[in-house]
């Protein structure tokens, strides 16, 4: 999404004065609903379920580390995750993908890619 500002001139003897108008923003855009929370030892949403080709991003708001293990294979194994860390992950394969964490292994998550 683009930013656009419209600028208005208006001459006041010498000197000008500018009125931008527009609705810009600084701030992030909004989560896609393609990313899960982790915080009170727990993946928030615990399901999501999301089109092949997509990539998920898991964040650790927990003051423990975390890890995202697939339950079987390999196709989720990330490092330990501290606060603010992030793991992101492409599924490319429709399926179910269980996992946990590593360290807290009553964790568990599913992601369904359909």
């Amino acid at each position: 999404m683009s930013c656009m500002k419209i600028a208005m001139v208006f001459p006041i003897a010498i000197l000008g004065v500018v009125l931008a108008l527009g609705n810009c923003s600084s701030a992030p855009a909004p989560a896609t609903g393609n990313s899960v929370n982790i915080q009170g030892l727990a993946f928030d949403p615990a399901t999501l379920t999301v089109s092949v080709g997509t990539t998920v991003t898991w964040t650790n708001e927990d003051s423990v580390p975390h890890t995202i293990t697939s339950d079987s294979g390999s196709e989720l194994n990330s490092p330990d995750m501290n606060n603010g860390d992030t793991y992101t992950h492409t599924f490319n394969t429709a399926g179910t993908y269980a996992y946990h964490c590593g360290i807290h292994t009553y964790m568990k998550g599913t992601v369904i890619v359909q």
